[in-house]
């Protein structure tokens, strides 16, 4: 069987990963516009900041393909999928038969309508060759603005001030992270930020960009001026669906999949970014990972595997502040319960969010004690009526639970 995935990210490495793990006679080929194997998203930072070099932050070399008998085809572009001959048109005007087709082939930034996002100076933040171009543009000037204040951008204004440089961002939203916290949350990490040297406006909407070729600033809609020679626009990403549409394959958001993963056409897959399920494009790595896993699984026809949906997790820091956000954080409904702790001088936040007596979200801003098993009481929908009121104590001893 010729097993082909389009995409080397995570969600089209997972796949590849999990496939030869459960079967070593498969044909398993990758193709990726990408001229870098295998690299955790998350390290561009690394690049962004000159931390690293490429070759510091692929997860295995290709000899590690080789050894599994994994083919990838770098820098190899496909043009078109045709489906009901199971074939793949390339750049190269060659085309390449499978069995089963994998669609893992992420998203792209998305760049709002703003004037002048098209000058020079104007960047976005996807690949390794993004990251390149940026950290090599940013050592030429000293002020640059990134544009949104989700983890994308709060990370990348981190990484450029390592680069000593001066840096704003700028936030449509009233607060920071709206996903991820809520408004006490954003507050605290806002203060923690700005400690750092990075200058935060937040509920400000960027009307324009400024210079006459090259970027000189932004102006915002409140009248007011930033300048800047290098501009970075984080403002969320989009599923990369092209070759699905052509292809006749059903796209909504994303490219909508079954339970199984599975498009409306039998032998073709999606999975991570570029794949809807539900009504829902995830967005996040542990869903990739999770969808690729189930995608691998049921191409080999090993058994009948099921995808749920994933509970929205993040774990990470956020310029250095360790951050655990989990479910549900921001609850409408009177049926929800919180419980919080703010500790402004710590720059410490702490919320559980309650449903019938059960944890259903979590919000852990600089101290993330007692996470693993917060985490475990919400898969396993245990009551903790009996320890609400202690749970987010310092002296509360976890191991009760």
């Amino acid at each position: 069987m010729q097993i082909v995935i389009i995409g080397n990210g995570v969600a089209g490495f997972t796949a590849a990963n999990k496939l030869r793990e459960n079967n070593s006679a498969v044909k398993i080929s990758i193709y990726t516009d990408e001229r870098h194997v295998y690299y955790p998203r998350p390290r561009l930072y690394d690049i962004l900041s000159g931390k690293s070099i490429p070759q510091e932050i692929y997860a295995f070399s290709k000899q590690w393909y080789k050894k599994r008998n994994i083919i990838i085809h770098l820098n190899q572009k496909v043009l078109r999928i045709e489906p009901d001959k199971k074939e793949l048109l390339l750049d190269d005007h060659s085309y390449v038969s499978y069995d089963q087709l994998l669609l893992a082939k992420g998203a792209h930034p998305f760049v709002p309508p703003i004037k002048g996002a098209e000058k020079s100076g104007v960047f976005t933040l996807r690949s390794m060759k993004d990251a390149l171009t940026i950290h090599n543009s940013a050592k030429k000037t000293k002020k640059i603005i990134v544009i949104g204040g989700g983890l994308l951008g709060l990370e990348s204004a981190a990484s450029l001030m390592k680069l000593s440089q001066q840096v704003s961002v700028v936030e449509l939203f009233p607060r920071l992270l709206p996903r991820q916290l809520d408004q006490d949350g954003a507050n605290i990490l806002k203060d923690r930020i700005e400690s750092l040297g990075i200058d935060i406006k937040i509920d400000k909407k960027t009307e324009e960009i400024l210079g006459k070729n090259a970027v000189s600033g932004i102006l915002l809609s409140n009248g007011e001026k930033l300048s800047g020679k290098l501009v970075l626009i984080s403002a969320g990403i989009r599923p990369n669906t092209e070759l699905a549409v052509k292809a006749g394959i059903k796209v909504n958001k994303g490219i909508i999949v079954d339970p199984h993963l599975k498009t409306n056409f039998n032998n073709v897959y999606a999975c991570g970014n570029v794949a809807e399920f539900e009504g829902r494009v995830y967005e996040t790595i542990p869903a990739a990972i999770e969808q690729a896993e189930i995608a691998a699984m049921n191409m080999l026809e090993k058994k009948d595997y099921t995808y749920r949906g994933t509970t929205l997790s993040h774990t990470l820091k956020v310029v250095g502040i360790d951050l655990t956000s989990i479910g549900i954080v921001n609850p409408t409904s009177s049926q929800y319960q919180e419980v919080k702790k703010i500790d402004e001088k710590r720059g410490i936040y702490k919320k559980i969010v309650l449903k019938d007596n059960k944890i259903v979200g979590v919000i852990m801003l600089g101290d993330v004690k007692g996470i693993t098993t917060i985490r475990k009481l919400m898969a396993q929908k245990k009551t903790v009526a009996r320890y609400q009121g202690q749970l987010l104590e310092d002296s509360f001893d976890y191991s009760e639970l």
